[in-house]
């Protein structure tokens, strides 16, 4: 049975209907469970944008390969009969943040990436994600240049929207920023600690902290920061969708 449009619609079904939704306008052969997409979000991204916007940019999926849960969706065909790399990102609101490919590292992942291994080792969490947190507040300017380069790893990005209610398609440019030069940075929250939660007594508020920059005198949002230790225990970061607008 197809999912239906309910509350509990969430990111992963809408992302592979996406895809599910892109084999079907340009009849791409593909192994999507039909347990994994919901028809009535098909159904009003058929009759959105998203076919007028790749054929205006003579951009045509040929091969479906998101199933190799790699930074690639599909493989394309742009207007110089060349070959191209083609990322899908869904959102399901209209404003939204998008996730790099690996911008959720687990802890383990982070620290080994960012040679923390030996520092926050046989500390406890709060500790521990204090050090992760002054690491990430130190070296804003070279992590976001990362996230960035992570956010827009194929030739093509293709962000869709307002998936929930009416689905608006637009190709995403990488706006090349250096976020090293920045005139600053700015952190929401400067310090990792873990509050009460503010509605449920007894327990602990996951920390998130917004990030802003100053470009050229230009106040611009960057993104957010999540550092999870419930369900999951991973660092998440987003790009806030209008700063490459």
């Amino acid at each position: 049975m197809l999912r239906t449009m309910t509350s509990a619609l969430n990111n992963e079904t809408i992302g592979m209907t996406a895809e599910f939704v892109l084999c079907l306008l340009f009849n791409i052969p593909n192994s999507i469970e039909r347990d994994r997409w919901n028809k009535e979000v098909a159904d009003t991204m058929i009759t959105s944008n998203l076919l007028d916007i790749l054929l205006k940019e003579n951009v045509i999926p040929l091969e479906h390969v998101g199933g190799s849960n790699g930074p690639t969706d599909f493989i394309v065909l742009n207007s110089e009969n060349e070959t191209k790399t083609f990322s899908l990102k869904t959102l399901k609101k209209s404003d939204g943040k998008i996730c790099p490919q690996g911008g959720q590292p687990t802890y383990k992942s982070f620290d080994k990436n960012n040679n923390l291994l030996q520092q926050t080792a046989d500390l406890t969490r709060l500790q521990a994600n204090q050090i992760r947190w002054n690491w990430i507040q130190t070296n804003i300017g070279i992590f976001l240049n990362d996230m960035q380069q992570k956010t827009f790893c194929c030739d093509y990005l293709l962000l869709l929207s307002n998936c929930s209610k009416k689905p608006k398609a637009e190709l995403l440019q990488n706006k090349h920023y250096d976020f090293t030069k920045f005139d600053s940075i700015e952190f929401g929250r400067q310090t990792y600690e873990e509050r009460p939660h503010s509605r449920k007594p007894g327990q602990i508020a996951e920390f998130y902290s917004t990030v802003t920059g100053n470009y050229n005198g230009e106040t611009k949002k960057i993104g957010e920061f999540q550092i999870h230790f419930k369900s999951r225990c991973n660092i998440k970061f987003r790009f806030f969708n209008s700063l490459f607008r």
